[in-house]
């Protein structure tokens, strides 16, 4: 949810903003992340994040990762997301996020996975 919070500091709460932060972390996420496990290992780690995301966020699913290319994923997610209410994108956001996190956490360690979202956005804090 901080990771959101940082892409969003400035601008007015709508859908489309809140869309566009979602694909824009995950974009700054994939670059970042290609270098260390591959473009296709965050698909694979998105894919498996979708799958594991509750119901009540079932327009998040596989077409994000299966019709994109790793460079189209933002975009897809940002799709996704923008037609939906601010408090839904959020909470989605922020479910989605935490799942990646916890499943990238696994592949490579908690330590590298804290220090390649230090990297991204120094700003951020870490426990």
């Amino acid at each position: 949810m901080q990771l959101l919070a940082l892409g969003t500091a400035r601008a007015p709460v709508t859908s489309d903003h809140l869309a566009a932060a979602s694909g824009l972390l995950l974009e700054k996420l994939s670059q970042e992340l290609a270098d260390v496990i591959g473009p296709d290992g965050v698909q694979s780690i998105l894919r498996r994040a979708v799958k594991l995301m509750p119901p009540e966020f079932a327009f998040l699913d596989e077409r994000i990762v299966l019709g994109a290319d790793p460079a189209g994923l933002a975009e897809a997610l940002r799709a996704r997301l923008q037609e939906h209410e601010p408090e839904l994108i959020r909470e989605a956001s922020a479910r989605l996020f935490a799942t990646f996190a916890g499943l990238l956490a696994n592949v490579i360690g908690d330590r590298l996975m804290w220090s390649l979202l230090r990297h991204v956005w120094p700003e951020l804090v870490v426990p």
